[in-house]
């Protein structure tokens, strides 16, 4: 009578079935790596817009007031001549850095788990950290018109 069973060439076929699967999972793995290091590494293009956009939106009015999250800056309304409050802000519901004008809403960077502005005499410094852990600095030079 015959013992069914496996052979020894059965066996090194099954083997090396087996660790080209796991060396297939292994290249799936760090491709998907890769993808998701070019989805996020997009926050560098997105924090060099958000600087622009930052400078841009402070050169609009006058420097007000900053908060530990809000950096608060006046504007006047052409119209009436009067001047209003805005700020850019941290919507941690959202996790995103957002300019507040009138009744506007206006989101600049996202991704974003924490903002925190510091105030010396000539400028504010100010540190993002994005959702991935990563931290960004910068500092904007307070105009004294």
């Amino acid at each position: 009578m015959k013992n069914k069973g496996f052979t020894l060439i059965e066996c090194a076929v099954a083997l090396m079935v087996l660790s080209l699967f796991l060396l297939g999972t292994l290249g799936v793995f760090q491709q998907s790596k890769q993808v998701q290091q070019a989805v996020y590494g997009r926050n560098a293009q997105e924090w060099h817009v958000f600087l622009i956009q930052f400078e841009d939106k402070l050169a609009e009015g006058t420097f007000s007031r900053v908060a530990s999250n809000k950096i608060y800056y006046n504007k006047v309304n052409s119209a009436t001549n009067r001047e209003y409050e805005c700020r850019i802000e941290l919507n941690s519901n959202r996790n995103e850095i957002a300019i507040r004008e009138k009744n506007g809403y206006e989101p600049v960077l996202t991704e974003v788990r924490k903002l925190q502005f510091r105030k010396s005499s000539q400028y504010i410094l100010f540190t993002v950290t994005f959702l991935n852990g990563e931290q960004k600095n910068g500092k904007w030079t307070i105009d004294k018109t």
